[in-house]
């Protein structure tokens, strides 16, 4: 893990990864010594299942056999405390239903990886269990400690590895659209928004505690996520700053995403306000919506919203979507960048005429800089 290159405005520079496909290469789980996790056809996950809700293996099941374990460990009790874990130890117990439901779909030819947050005592017995009935099994060293070094330490050095693009825009719907465009023309994306279950300001959704996955799950995700990228690409990110509703961005994540470029999204205000209404349900109510943004943090001057009770007698629509959006929340959004935007290098403004799938992506396809246009560093 020393490929750590040059620092730039621009990000990494593409030639020091030729060969490398991805960063799932660069940081490993060999780590903690184990095999890629995809190369198991189950991982169980062996805590409580509040430990479990809380974070997890990304794509581990659940069994909660923590009882069994104990049990069939103290069966062995007379085995030599030095004998090696391969060997075959019989147990009378049958194989609790949480564990046979797990391991029902693999085969004795694929291997299975389990872990534990108890020094070994519950994954080491479940693990010698399998085994003596024919899986190849692998305990996770360390157990579900030696995981979370692994996701942090891996936060902070795959970050300074990735060319990141910003798309700005004060609406989390124009971003999902501009993401899904980037997705059809090949373009990798990473919705950090969307993995922090945001979308900013999604007004008949507020962020919440409750809608928000923990820090943690948020870590594993974001891991996974890293991990699948090709550093020899641009990855398209939305702007957003250190703090996402409860769950905070790694620093070398924040610190990548402040020196990054940025794409502004420039389009006719009647045109977003349209848009943002097919995506905010709250848009319906004109009153509803006046008094949510009322509420709002920081909230609008009594004058504006006024003028928007007004607008609202005449009929709202978009006359009145359009002032909330450019007398309201446009401005907070970039009130909030504003210590961001004088760290990163501008791209040309995104134009379009739509927000309707086909046309935005016509106009990234345009738009996106490619080498030696002098607009950004290499994207492909």
């Amino acid at each position: 893990m020393t490929l750590i290159p040059e620092s730039s405005a621009d990000g990494p520079t593409p030639g020091i990864y030729a060969g490398i496909e991805s960063l799932a290469g660069v940081f490993h789980p060999h780590a903690i010594e184990v095999q890629d996790f995809s190369h198991y056809r189950a991982i169980i996950d062996l805590r409580s299942a509040a430990a479990f809700e809380d974070d997890h293996i990304p794509g581990a099941l659940h069994a909660d056999v923590r009882d069994w374990a104990i049990g069939a460990a103290g069966m062995t009790s007379d085995s030599p405390a030095t004998a090696p874990l391969a060997v075959p130890e019989p147990t009378k117990l049958e194989l609790p239903p949480a564990l046979q439901a797990s391991v029902a779909a693999v085969g004795r030819d694929q291997a299975l990886l389990v872990y534990c947050d108890q020094g070994g005592r519950v994954s080491n017995p479940v693990a010698r269990a399998l085994r003596w009935r024919g899986w190849t099994v692998d305990v996770l060293p360390g157990g579900w400690i030696n995981y979370r070094r692994w996701v942090l330490a891996g936060l902070e050095v795959l970050p300074r590895l990735v060319p990141f693009r910003v798309i700005a825009s004060a609406l989390g719907s124009e971003t999902l659209r501009i993401m899904a465009a980037l997705r059809t023309l090949g373009q990798q994306v990473l919705h950090i928004e969307a993995l922090a279950g945001v979308r900013r300001n999604a007004l008949s959704v507020p962020v919440s505690a409750a809608s928000q996955p923990s820090q943690a799950w948020f870590d594993s995700q974001l891991l996974q996520a890293l991990r699948a990228l090709d550093p020899r690409a641009a990855v398209w990110v939305t702007d957003t700053g250190a703090r996402i509703g409860e769950v905070m961005l790694p620093g070398a994540l924040n610190d990548a995403l402040a020196i990054a470029p940025v794409g502004q999204l420039r389009i006719d205000v009647a045109i977003r306000a349209a848009t943002w209404a097919q995506d905010e349900p709250l848009c319906a109510n004109a009153d509803a919506l006046i008094e949510t943004v009322a509420n709002l943090d920081p909230q609008p001057p009594p004058a504006l919203v006024a003028h928007w009770l007004d607008l609202a007698r005449r009929g709202g629509g978009i006359p009145l979507w359009s002032s909330v959006l450019s007398g309201h929340l446009e401005p907070i959004y970039q009130f909030q960048r504003a210590p961001r935007a004088d760290r990163q290098h501008a791209l040309p403004s995104l134009q379009v005429a739509s927000m309707s799938g086909p046309v935005l992506a016509q106009a990234l396809r345009h738009w996106i800089p490619t080498p030696g246009d002098g607009r950004s560093a290499a994207v492909t």
